[in-house]
């Protein structure tokens, strides 16, 4: 038979255990939670600059004025497509307009704003063209940062990542 100290000495020795268990699966978790928003962030992130780095490539022309906030690209076709933020009443997206289509280049879950404000007011997409050697600007820069929309839990459920790339065209 145990004693009641042995008894009462094994059973606070398997509530430490079981503690000690049960962090590490919730850690694991969360963990978990956090790669899975990042990776998504990613993809959709790397999917957009695929897309603008198409354009800008086959691109006719860029508007040389090239605005800090949306970027004008003369299709090969003489369309011109728009690719700024807009906003879909959830989250400020990246956005690709032309007199055809209307096509979103991010999805509907993450945001470009910093503040995770529904709109573009504080939109993180950011265009920028260095001055071109003579009349045509061939060369176009962005930046942003995607993070999720509305999320108001802990670091672990939330996420951000930066994106960046410069662009030239072929011709």
């Amino acid at each position: 038979m145990f004693t009641l100290i042995e008894i009462l000495i094994s059973v606070g020795i398997l509530a430490i255990v079981a503690t000690l268990i049960a962090q590490v699966l919730f850690t694991t978790t969360h963990v978990n939670k956090k790669i899975e928003v990042l990776t998504d962030i990613k993809q959709d992130g790397n999917f957009a600059l695929d897309v603008i780095g198409r354009m800008v490539r086959s691109a006719k022309s860029i508007d040389t004025s090239c605005s800090p906030k949306e970027l004008h690209i003369t299709n090969p076709d003489n369309n011109v497509t728009t690719i700024a933020c807009v906003s879909d009443g959830n989250a400020g997206r990246i956005a690709s307009e032309s007199a055809t289509q209307s096509v979103y280049l991010t999805g509907g879950n993450l945001t470009l704003s910093g503040s995770g404000a529904s709109d573009c007011t504080d939109s993180s997409l950011a265009f920028s063209c260095p001055p071109a050697d003579g009349s045509i600007q061939t060369q176009v820069s962005i930046t942003f940062t995607l993070g999720q929309v509305g999320i108001a839990g802990s670091a672990y459920e939330s996420g951000s990542a930066p994106f960046q790339s410069t662009f030239r065209m072929r011709n």
